[in-house]
């Protein structure tokens, strides 16, 4: 009864163990849960606060159209009453469209609120699911618990049938309701899946109903759009035609903006689609977790079956043996024969035990890695979306960055292209005005000749000449020679203004030659500062290109580690099956000779004593098989653990593939920044060549132009008053000419400051990717940590089932003295010894394993954590590099301050001490790997 109790005892630690690990994963169950919801109800809000943000962008955007409308309205209405039926019925239907799109969107918020409210209770269903859940497994562990205490109450051989009887009517009840239970959670399940189903159905048909009215809009406003096209070339103006041109315009922005929408519309039924399927294989996790639990309740209903059986049979087991006890006249031989069988029925019973707790344990294991490679090849699929998204976001980006390319172009060619065509044109009106200047002259020039030609001839006419009319004729040549010197004077005078005013012109000039040799002293600022930057940037290349000299050395040696490993773990596979099969004939062997050994005892057997002999004959084959069951469990074992180290030197491989290609693209966008650089460069030098001859050529044709008007002037002799067009004309070249090359330096500050903003955002994505890495090792090291924890209970389950078989063993040797003859001992003595020298063979390579994969695990942790270190250290020189863009920006901004060269030059040194402790810690990091290389050699 003692071995009874005993097995009793371990059966109750065994069940207190099951009910911990249970605890524990419902532990685990319910943190994934919370971490599943709490990202989609993040996602929700945050697509709720997008949303609110784009309502009111398209808010404001109504407004300013609203206001651009009103605008065109009252200059439509001064200008052409005519039109004014056409521009309030096209008004009324803007307002309807805007209308239309503000009722859409309205929809679409509510609809949207409705869904965040459908998660959220769907949130809620499922917290109320893992609660029923929780109080299944107490009301399971409180059953264990009674159980325990039915069968510690069971040796005092005073339990009474009936309460067994109740206590399994109460089982049945308990499961009966656990069933029902399971039965409810499908079919919530189930609704849920419709209601999602109805939810989508429901999204897909008002996007669509959507998109129907948008695409009739925009072909009638095209109809519209030709429509005017058509009617304006024949009942409007030149004036007017820019004025409806410009309209054509606006109703094509409109239909530029009713497009985005239309795509923006897309991407939000793509993301609904997404996060739909998301749903879906939340809702197919909880099915397959609910039918684990269901497997899980099935295997503890066969439990409890086997231990009522169990039961059923120590009820027979004592009732006999109270009878035994009643018939005392019987020999002593048969009450000791009847203890050895009940003490043999224990021990069947321990074991029974055991292989059933075994065998839970292998299905949990099954499970584990079941979910574990689900788990894998759902975190793969998703990085594969997400780095499909991200090359297809990266083409895109570069598609819109050649067509802003071209159109930018295109707009600076349209632009020289309508400034000539000014300048043509303000030459030829300029010139017609002085060609009609000229013409008025010469008319009044000619008639006055004809006055005085009349007036002669009427003189001559006349036949009566007097004194009196000479006089008169005198005065009147003495009035015209007076109003010729006037005239003579005011042209000297307008012709000294005209050269006063050239003086200031030219000093205007000199001003303006002057702010332009500032402007390029600035540029040339400017150029300094960005060569400066550039050879910051030759040295963070060089300093990058040697940073993955050192990764690609460091891989290197990783692969050499990898492969040194794989060769050992091939040379102990070799040897364990080696050992193994020795282990295997030595069996056999002994199996043999135990037969030949059980031949002769039961030859020499009595005939009461040979059903005993058969039975420890069935016990030991039992016994073989556990040990053939342990081996090929640790075989399996040994295989999944090069599984899972094979898996972990791929993701390293993946990662550092990953640096080098970051790397490689870093190197590339720096080459190009150095190549527009250049450009730039030649660009401003060609400006400044440019910008010398136009001042060069403008000033002779000043001088020129000023000399041949004063020959006219006085060539003609007449009231002629020079125009300042000359003059006027000249500064306005000259200031249109200082405007375009400032214009281009803006452009190409501008273009700079752009470039750093454009690196600004590589290096933030390249700080994301090396975050996400970090994640990506942390989550490594807690599944190696997990690895650990089964192996350290992997490695007790051992230690209690090596515990039970020398318990077991020891009976066995008990009742082999007791039956084998003393002539017979030194055979079993050596049969024994046999065992004895196979046991510790056995756990010699257990611990040869167990230590060799110790081993590659702190190696593998040290090698981890001298990444996760370096990683750490780039992350700081980038935040660094950071630093320096943005002061470089500040200074583009404000070139001329003092202090912040000052501060530019104490952040560049800082860097460069930077690059020294990277350079130190990355040769630390060397001499480790060489430290660990040696190791590993002379291991």
């Amino acid at each position: 009864m003692s071995n009874g109790y005993r097995t009793l005892s371990q059966h109750l630690n065994d069940l207190k163990k099951e009910n911990f690990s249970l605890k524990l994963r419902i532990y685990f169950l319910e943190e994934r849960m919370q971490q599943k919801y709490e990202a989609s109800r993040e996602d929700i809000y945050k697509r709720n606060i997008e949303l609110k943000v784009e309502v009111e962008s398209l808010k404001r955007e109504l407004q300013d159209k609203k206001q651009h409308l009103d605008k065109t309205w009252a200059d439509v209405e001064n200008l052409n009453s005519h039109n004014e039926a056409e521009l309030r019925r096209q008004f009324e239907e803007r307002q309807q469209e805007t209308e239309h799109v503000y009722e859409l969107l309205e929809n679409k918020i509510q609809l949207l609120q409705e869904e965040s409210r459908l998660a959220k209770d769907e949130a809620a269903r499922m917290a109320a699911l893992v609660e029923a859940e929780k109080e299944c497994n107490l009301e399971l562990s409180e059953k264990l618990k009674g159980v325990t205490k039915d069968r510690e109450d069971v040796p005092t051989d005073r339990v009474n049938p009936d309460q067994y009887t109740e206590a399994l009517a109460e089982r049945d009840k308990r499961i009966e309701e656990l069933s029902q239970s399971l039965a409810a959670q499908e079919k919530l399940v189930e609704q849920l899946s419709q209601e999602k189903q109805q939810l989508l159905h429901l999204l897909e048909e008002p996007t669509s109903m959507e998109v129907q009215p948008m695409t009739e809009e925009l072909h009638k406003q095209q109809k519209l759009n030709s429509d005017e096209t058509i009617i304006t070339p024949q009942s409007v103006s030149d004036s007017h035609l820019a004025e409806l041109q410009e309209k054509i315009q606006q109703t094509e922005a409109t239909n530029k903006i009713l497009q985005e929408k239309l795509n923006e519309m897309s991407c939000e039924l793509k993301s609904a689609q997404e996060s739909s399927q998301k749903q879906d294989g939340t809702i197919q996790s909880l099915k397959e977790t609910l039918k684990s639990r269901e497997n899980e309740t099935e295997e503890l209903y066969q439990v409890i079956e086997g231990q009522n059986d169990t039961m059923a049979k120590l009820r027979e087991m004592l009732h006999q043996s109270q009878l035994g006890q009643l018939h005392s006249s019987e020999g002593a031989s048969t009450a000791q024969q009847q203890v050895a069988l009940l003490d043999l029925q224990s021990a069947l019973f321990c074991s029974q035990l055991e292989i059933q707790k075994l065998q839970r344990v292998i299905r949990q294991k099954e499970r584990q890695l079941v979910d574990a490679k689900r788990c894998v090849q759902f975190v793969e699929a998703a990085a594969h979306e997400r780095e499909q998204q991200k090359e297809a976001s990266w083409k895109h980006n570069q598609e819109l960055r050649k067509a802003l390319q071209q159109l930018q172009g295109e707009l600076q060619s349209k632009s020289q292209q309508l400034r000539t065509l000014e300048a043509e044109k303000y030459n030829e009106i300029r010139t017609r005005e002085q060609h009609i200047q000229h013409l008025n002259h010469s008319l009044s020039h000619k008639e006055q000749l004809l006055q005085e030609f009349r007036e002669l001839l009427q003189y001559r006419d006349k036949s009566d000449k007097t004194l009196e009319a000479n006089e008169m004729l005198l005065e009147k040549l003495r009035q015209r020679i007076q109003d010729r010197d006037v005239a003579l004077e005011r042209a000297i005078d307008e012709k000294f203004s005209t050269l006063e005013e050239k003086e200031k012109e030219l000093r205007q000039l000199h001003l303006a030659v002057r702010e332009r040799d500032h402007d390029l002293e600035r540029l040339r600022g400017v150029l300094s500062s960005n060569e400066a930057t550039m050879q910051s940037m030759e040295s963070l290349l060089r300093a990058k290109g040697l940073e993955v000299e050192h990764l690609s050395a460091t891989c290197q040696n990783l692969q050499w580690l990898k492969e040194e490993m794989e060769t050992k773990f091939s040379h102990w596979q070799k040897e364990q099956e080696s050992i193994i099969q020795q282990l295997q004939t030595s069996l056999h062997d002994r199996n043999k000779e135990v037969e030949d050994l059980s031949s002769t005892l039961l030859c020499k057997l009595g005939p009461g004593q040979s059903e005993i002999a058969e039975e420890l004959c069935q016990r030991l084959q039992r016994k073989e098989r556990l040990l053939q069951e342990l081996l090929s469990d640790r075989n399996k074992q040994a295989v999944e653990h090069e599984v899972e180290i094979q898996g972990l030197l791929q993701s390293m491989s993946t990662r550092e593939q990953e640096s080098q290609a970051s790397a490689e693209k870093m190197v590339q966008a720096l080459m190009e920044r150095n190549s527009e650089l250049q450009a730039l460069r030649q660009y401003l030098g060609g400006k400044d060549f440019m910008v010398s001859q136009a001042l060069i050529s403008n000033q002779p044709t000043e001088v020129t132009s000023s000399s041949p008007h004063l020959g006219d002037q006085t060539d003609q002799g007449s009231v002629h008053i020079p125009s300042k067009d000359d003059g006027i004309s000249l500064t306005a070249k000259g200031d249109t000419s200082i405007a375009r090359s400032s214009l281009g330096d803006l452009d190409a500050v501008s273009g700079l400051e752009k470039e750093l903003s454009t690196a600004k955002e590589e290096l933030e994505l390249m700080a994301k990717k090396e975050r996400e890495s970090r994640m990506e090792l942390s989550a490594l090291q807690s599944v190696v940590a997990v690895q650990q924890e089964e192996l350290q209970v992997q490695a007790a389950d051992l230690e209690s089932l090596t515990r039970n078989i020398q318990i077991k063993e020891d009976l066995i040797k008990d009742l082999q003295m007791q039956l084998v003859d003393p002539e017979d001992i030194p055979a079993m003595e050596r049969l024994t010894q046999e065992v004895l020298l196979l046991r510790e063979k056995v756990a010699s390579v257990e611990s040869q394993g167990q230590e060799a994969s110790g081993n590659r695990r702190q190696q593998l942790l040290l090698m981890l954590e001298g990444l996760v270190d370096e990683r750490s250290r780039l992350n700081e020189a980038l935040q660094a590099e950071r630093q320096l863009y943005s002061s470089l920006v500040k200074f583009h901004a404000h070139p001329e301050s003092s202090e912040r060269d000052r501060t530019l030059q104490v952040e560049l040194e800082g860097v460069q001490v930077i690059r020294g402790r990277l350079e130190e810690v990355l040769g630390r990091s060397l001499e480790r790997l060489s430290r660990l290389e040696t190791l590993a050699a002379i291991g």
